[in-house]
């Protein structure tokens, strides 16, 4: 008792047991969010966990699941990489302000196409040189069009955001 009576910051440097079971917790629930992103966009993390979370979402017991979300949690605990699993995992979930300013930024390039920019254009072709350019411009054009006749329901418009989201999950 001494120790404690001479330096109290020595006997509580390390966090407790209720705050490591949380800790763990919380990379439990990561990990099973994970098993909604898709497999592609799985790449950006470490082998052993993409393989753990593929292998999780074959598995449809309950117990067996449970100690693979488990073991998906120590791989996260041991893995350099969690934050990079933490923005995956917020770019998809609908909850996040990451995810609200991602559809907030694609729906401000779908006006400002429509509107006819073409600074916006040539943005979202120099951040995704690899897509459809032709694709691309027809949809832009239809979605004018479209805006211009005042057709319901808009169908061209839903499928210039649909593109332009699908777009970004590839990238990601």
């Amino acid at each position: 008792m001494a120790d404690f009576e001479d330096n109290p910051e020595q006997v509580f440097d390390q966090p407790s047991k209720s705050q490591r079971k949380r800790e763990l917790s919380a990379l439990r629930d990561l990990g099973e969010k994970l098993l909604s992103v898709h497999e592609d966009q799985l790449s950006m993390l470490s082998p052993e966990i993409v393989e753990a979370v593929l292998a999780c979402k074959k598995i449809t017991k309950g117990n067996a699941r449970k100690r693979q979300l488990q073991y998906i949690g120590k791989l996260l605990r041991s893995a350099d990489n969690v934050d990079q699993a933490r923005d995956l995992v917020d770019r998809k979930d609908a909850g996040t302000r990451a995810y609200t300013a991602h559809f907030h930024q694609l729906e401000l390039w779908r006006e400002r196409l429509i509107a006819g920019d073409d600074d916006t254009m040539g943005e979202i072709m120099d951040a995704y040189p690899n897509m459809d350019r032709q694709h691309f411009r027809h949809l832009v054009k239809n979605a004018i069009a479209e805006r211009v006749e005042e057709r319901e329901p808009p169908q061209h418009y839903r499928k210039l955001f649909q593109f332009l989201k699908l777009l970004a999950q590839k990238q990601a």
